[in-house]
């Protein structure tokens, strides 16, 4: 049972995720939500909000790498990209490895920004710090409207549909995405577990269809997440580049990658039957 020596989410009912604490870190109640940060037996140090798990020393590679880079190889001249949430820094980090001229980073609250500069060096690895990004407090919903045309590329990096996050998942916010964007530009999010929380990915991917003329749905492995298999979209105002154009972008920015790259991603849009049903039923399927 969730106790003084377990860091738990309930991940559907019936279903909880447990993880032993050595020690409790931070455990506070933020303007916005339940933080909770602890070192953990498994998996180094975690981060959970309103009782969901944000990400793990140990296995938060695989969500951003899936998260970010898609989109950034998939844009030819990635120069100003925008990044709604995230306020652990881990996307920042990935986002900064590409040639970009800027990076915003718009988080709702402030205390996530300041518990991982202070606790999850291992993630944000001083990406705070680089002179290319500016950090806005501001709900991402009210930031997107006053910024039309401005981002080559979108990275929604939000909790789940529920509390602070639930705003990031209207239709409002997603035409806000798509105007925010240049002539080209690339909208990535994530969104959630087709097998524990389809509804998740049917609304996202939905909305999506009424908006952009390419909409890619992908799936990841992500161990601390609910049932582990975790959905991303990418939509873009473009087609988007061959995996041989992929390979040319990601070994000319030198990346070196722990789970994420062309071939992976590749594979990773190949969806399985099941989500296939899921989507059919989605407007412009």
């Amino acid at each position: 049972k969730p106790g003084e020596d377990w860091l738990c989410e309930e991940q559907a009912p019936g279903i909880w995720f447990c993880l032993g604490v050595k020690r409790w870190l931070v455990r506070r109640r933020t303007p916005y939500q339940d933080l909770d940060l602890a070192e953990t037996e498994s998996h180094g140090r975690v981060l959970a909000l309103d009782g969901r798990f944000m990400l793990s020393e140990r296995d938060e590679f695989f969500y951003h790498e899936m998260l970010v880079h898609p989109a950034l190889l998939s844009h030819s001249s990635p120069e100003k990209i925008l990044i709604v949430g995230g306020g652990d820094g881990g996307a920042l980090r990935e986002a900064l490895r590409h040639p970009v001229q800027k990076v915003v980073l718009v988080e709702i609250d402030r205390e996530v920004v300041e518990v991982a500069k202070e606790w999850l060096p291992s993630v944000h690895r001083g990406a705070f710090e680089d002179p290319r990004v500016e950090v806005v407090v501001s709900p991402g919903e009210e930031f997107l409207p006053q910024h039309r045309g401005e981002f080559d590329v979108i990275l929604v990096d939000s909790t789940d549909p529920v509390g602070p996050g639930a705003a990031l998942f209207e239709p409002g916010f997603f035409r806000n995405c798509r105007e925010a964007l240049k002539e080209g530009g690339i909208l990535a999010l994530q969104s959630g577990s087709p097998f524990l929380r389809p509804e998740e990915i049917q609304t996202v991917v939905g909305f999506l269809r009424s908006l952009f003329p390419t909409v890619v749905p992908y799936l990841g492995f992500m161990p601390l997440y609910p049932s582990g298999m975790w959905s991303y979209v990418l939509a873009s105002l473009d087609r988007l580049p061959e995996e041989d154009a992929l390979w040319e972008r990601y070994r000319a920015r030198g990346l070196h990658t722990r789970y994420l790259t062309p071939e992976v991603f590749r594979a990773a849009c190949v969806l399985p039957p099941f989500v296939k049903e899921l989507l059919s039923p989605c407007p412009n399927a």
